[in-house]
């Protein structure tokens, strides 16, 4: 299973610790026994402390960039 939480904001070390319990109700509710439960966090900006994420097992960090063009008629 993957759990996944786009954010449209900063992400911080709080964000990281709900986002555990998000992984531990799916892990407990809606796997089997051989299931493993994976995450990743999504977001525009971050808190520097949210890249320690990368050492919590099972949850990668990736953010993400957003660029448009306003083209006339």
């Amino acid at each position: 299973m993957l759990v996944v939480e786009l954010k449209k904001g900063r992400v911080t070390d709080s964000v990281a610790g709900q986002f555990q319990k998000y992984m531990g109700f799916v892990k407990e509710k809606l796997t089997v026994e051989s299931q493993i439960v994976k995450g990743v966090i999504i977001s525009l900006e971050d808190d520097l402390s949210i890249h320690r994420i990368d050492i919590t097992i099972n949850i990668e960090y990736y953010s993400y960039q957003v660029s448009f063009r306003l083209l006339k008629g």
